[in-house]
């Protein structure tokens, strides 16, 4: 595309409306995502209202686990190639889901927050961010259960998202929260009467809740086939259930998870959810996993470095200038690291990396 064909879609793009907290056609999309709590539109309602004050170009939801891969939930003005492309080869490399797996914590962040100089999430950034043409993201995350969380993003096109837009969206996350955990009462407490069509979407793994007591008050037909097939689950489920920690444990094909409800929980106040989740889902991906692990366990920190800037595309002149070390240095290292690595150039090396790492 021509810069001068990049300027005029720039100032398109500029020339979209963007609501105010004051205008009223903000406040009648908050009354919408009020009126869809509890229906399976609430989400895309929810996304639509924290986009409609930061520009963007396309948004993305998505449900993440502590173990289980990144499940795609919905996307705006994102292909079906594309997500094809993400699941397949950026979900398991995507630095959002790393920072819900070491940190769980919800609230407001950017790609260019994270500051991520992972071998990880450099390869994520020259795999995804150049096949979706994104240059920043924007997420929220919002606990779910199961120490699950609901990730909404935008993605920027050009530029980076500004202090005043992440300013803007931590001003209205305490609001969008709160929509989030009524939607999530709501649909729990609906168990007690329907079938809650609406929650199936919502829970995906096999699951179950107790209440305080240790009474049984709601498993999923997944649930229930989990148990009649593997004997040890329900065992397991008897000796977690004194404790009032968050517990894993690691069954023959699946992860045993337990997570208390806080005590105004609508369906078990004080109770307890189980849910079950897959290992990876392949002896391949286990076999790959492994080999990633070790590969990086026997570098050596000087190597590691070296790595890491080779994955950014840095040649020896700028890696010798960075780590301020002779060119012979780096050149000894590179070859170390492709021994190590079973490789003999830096493409295949590259190459290696880039179709390893999305099987994590």
């Amino acid at each position: 595309m021509s810069q001068l064909n990049e300027c005029a879609m720039e100032n398109d793009i500029e020339k979209i409306p963007l609501l105010r907290f004051d205008d009223e056609e903000w406040f009648r999309r908050l009354g919408q995502v009020a009126k869809s709590i509890g229906t399976d539109r609430f989400h895309r309602d929810l996304i639509d209202l924290f986009g409609a004050s930061i520009r963007h170009e396309a948004s993305w939801i998505i449900r993440y686990s502590r173990v289980a891969p990144p499940d795609v939930i919905y996307t705006n003005n994102v292909s079906n190639e594309m997500v094809d492309f993400y699941n397949k080869q950026c979900s398991g490399i995507d630095p959002f889901s790393q920072y819900w797996k070491q940190h769980g914590s919800p609230g407001v962040l950017t790609l260019s927050e994270l500051g991520n100089d992972s071998i990880e999430s450099i390869i994520y950034k020259q795999m995804f961010l150049p096949a979706a043409n994104v240059s920043d993201e924007m997420g929220m995350f919002f606990p779910t259960v199961g120490h699950c969380c609901f990730g909404l993003f935008l993605e920027r096109e050009r530029g980076h998202f500004s202090k005043a837009d992440v300013r803007r969206a931590q001003l209205i996350f305490p609001a969008l929260e709160g929509y989030h955990r009524t939607h999530l009462g709501w649909l729990f407490n609906d168990l007690r009467y329907t079938n809650a069509t609406e929650i199936k979407g919502f829970i995906k793994r096999p699951t179950m809740i107790q209440d305080r007591f240790g009474v049984e008050v709601y498993s999923n037909e997944l649930w229930n086939q989990a148990v009649a097939s593997d004997c040890s689950i329900m065992p397991t489920v008897a000796s977690l259930f004194a404790g009032s920690s968050p517990h894993t444990r690691f069954l023959k094909e699946s992860v045993l998870k337990s997570e208390v409800f806080d005590r105004d929980f609508p369906l078990a106040p004080g109770g307890t959810i189980f849910v079950l989740e897959p290992q990876s889902s392949s002896q391949d991906e286990r076999d790959h996993a492994l080999r990633i692990a070790d590969i990086l366990k026997i570098l050596t920190p000087r190597e590691r470095e070296i790595l890491t800037l080779i994955m950014k595309g840095n040649n020896t002149g700028q890696i010798a200038q960075t780590l301020r070390i002779s060119k012979g240095t780096i050149k000894n290292c590179r070859l170390r690291i492709y021994r190590k690595a079973d490789v003999a150039s830096e493409r295949a090396l590259v190459k290696k990396f880039t179709l390893m790492f999305p099987t994590l």
